[in-house]
């Protein structure tokens, strides 16, 4: 009786091993295509960093990087609503946002916002924004 329950012990042994090697490979497989989704969301979400070149250009502006940190921010009515902190650009390199410190005073309560270059432009050497100090001051706070 033991010999013919080893080639059924084998077959079933074989069977087991075989199954798990397949199913490792679909997993990675499946793994890998997650991956590549997981990347390519990331890269779809247009993440920003700043731009640590200074004389990196800032077309929406006509300036520099170095030219737009530390400007003035003021609103439609022409009330300072914070100052430029860092310069953001996309995986490129290319500007698209500005991160902004508004409220507090004397740096304690302070946070940092962004706006996207789109909503802002140069006026008499300070960068305007339609948005008013309040809708700024409730923007969501960025840390980089």
């Amino acid at each position: 009786m033991e010999i013919a329950l080893k080639p059924i012990v084998s077959a079933a042994l074989a069977f087991t091993l075989i199954a798990a090697v397949a199913g490792s490979a679909v997993a990675q497989d499946a793994q890998s295509k997650g991956q590549a989704v997981d990347q390519s969301a990331a890269a779809a979400s247009g993440v920003l960093a700043p731009i640590s070149k200074d004389d990196a250009p800032v077309p929406q502006l006509n300036l520099m990087v170095e030219q737009v940190d530390d400007m003035t921010i003021v609103g439609p009515n022409g009330e300072k609503v914070g100052e430029v902190e860092h310069v953001l650009g996309d995986a490129n390199g290319n500007a698209k946002a500005i991160t902004v410190e508004v409220g507090g005073f004397l740096g304690i309560g302070e946070k940092t916002v962004i706006l996207m270059l789109s909503d802002v432009a140069l006026d008499m050497g300070r960068v305007k924004t339609a948005l008013t100090k309040d809708e700024i001051e409730k923007l969501p706070a960025f840390s980089n």
